[in-house]
């Protein structure tokens, strides 16, 4: 046996792998978020979504984000919102936890996140929100994607 005769077989099989990964692999779309730990059947916290765009206040102090949230029966979600931006060589970080109540319908909130070391500025940052609710059954949601900080 020479060495091409071993790197065909390795080569098939290296293709046949990468082919069921991708073809395993969830899509993903730039429009819609990204929701880890989808909610489970019964559970009564069922969407909770990261806004486009956080207002920054208190001279870059603070941030507040929006977010919504739906449950399908009132419970209480601790909501824990993760801000990160970069400006050059430095970050600017801040992470809020929040308890909310949420009821049986579709609502806003604003969590405000205060920056930990620097203080934010207007342009583009990550976002990382988690929603925990455990009523009769836990679930945790997530979403996270780049949003806008403007003045």
């Amino acid at each position: 046996m020479t060495v091409r005769t071993i790197r065909r077989p390795l080569f098939a099989v290296g293709l046949a792998a990468a082919g069921a990964v991708l073809a395993l692999a969830p899509a993903a779309s730039a429009s819609a978020p990204l929701r880890v730990g989808a909610a489970t059947d019964g559970a009564p916290l069922t969407a909770v979504v990261l806004g486009g765009s956080g207002k920054i206040d208190a001279s870059g102090a603070a941030v507040f984000v929006p977010v919504t949230l739906t449950c399908s029966q009132p419970t209480q979600v601790d909501l824990t919102v993760k801000v990160a931006e970069a400006i050059g060589d430095t970050m600017r970080t801040g992470t809020t936890t929040r308890k909310v109540a949420c009821d049986v319908t579709t609502q806003k909130v604003r969590i405000a996140v205060t920056a930990t070391e620097r203080p934010f500025a207007p342009g583009v940052a990550f976002g990382v929100v988690t929603g925990n609710s455990c009523d009769a059954l836990c679930n945790s949601i997530t979403d996270e994607h780049r949003f806008d900080l403007a003045l």
